[in-house]
């Protein structure tokens, strides 16, 4: 797919226009917009409408968020919706409250996470059917199992050796930035035939960057008098 799955031709919209339409207020029957927190006309909390992630955090659907852009989103939703602004308000409205606060929480929980987020992505804008493009690098090939291997060893090592443990910090900080790379190139060129590989391959670099957390890096020597 020469030009890619964003623009015009983009099947249920990668990025542009955010969905989420119109409904009617429960208080007062008014149209009211399906993303809306509150109603234009009357000003009572309205129930989360069924929106994917990204349109419940109010931003577009693609794989390239930076991971601010989501804290930021989902603060401006918790200051709006803390039960302390809302006490005044019905029961009804603040167990509406409430139900929106977790939808966020769950939008936000889905999409933090970049190899959970290029799955859901990738389910929203193609949900069935076989995946055109290339099926790129998984979490199978030789440089990762090498990766592994070096991480798996600094484990068994006592005392761990600090050139090693540097080794395979860069190796595994390299193969997350490599997936990421790949992943969001991907998505722009509309080879999603290679998503599901890239993000189990990512999802492994994590992994492993897991692990290497777990490691105690060797104690600086004692200054000698």
């Amino acid at each position: 797919m020469a030009d890619g799955v964003e623009g015009d031709n983009a099947p249920q919209g990668v990025s542009g226009v955010i969905p989420g339409g119109m409904g009617d207020c429960w208080a007062c029957g008014k149209p009211v917009s399906g993303r809306a927190l509150f109603c234009h006309n009357c000003g009572s909390i309205q129930p989360p409408a069924d929106l994917d992630a990204f349109a419940r955090l109010n931003i577009e659907r693609r794989f390239d968020v930076e991971r601010a852009v989501l804290d930021r989103q989902r603060a401006g939703f918790s200051r709006i919706l803390d039960p302390d602004r809302l006490k005044t308000r019905g029961v009804q409205e603040q167990a509406m409250a409430e139900r929106y606060r977790q939808a966020v929480d769950h939008a936000y929980v889905t999409l933090r996470d970049p190899a959970s987020r290029a799955r859901y992505l990738l389910n929203l804008i193609w949900p069935q059917g076989d995946l055109p493009g290339t099926v790129g690098k998984g979490p199978e090939d030789a440089d990762m199992a090498d990766l592994a291997a070096q991480v798996a060893a600094l484990h068994d090592d006592a005392p761990v050796d600090e050139d090693q443990l540097e080794q395979a910090t860069l190796g595994v900080i390299g193969a997350i930035a490599g997936s990421l790379v790949d992943l969001s190139a991907a998505f722009h060129s509309g080879n999603l035939a290679a998503v599901p590989p890239l993000a189990d391959r990512l999802a492994l670099c994590q992994q492993l960057g897991e692990a290497l957390g777990a490691v105690t890096p060797p104690e600086a020597p004692d200054d000698q008098p």
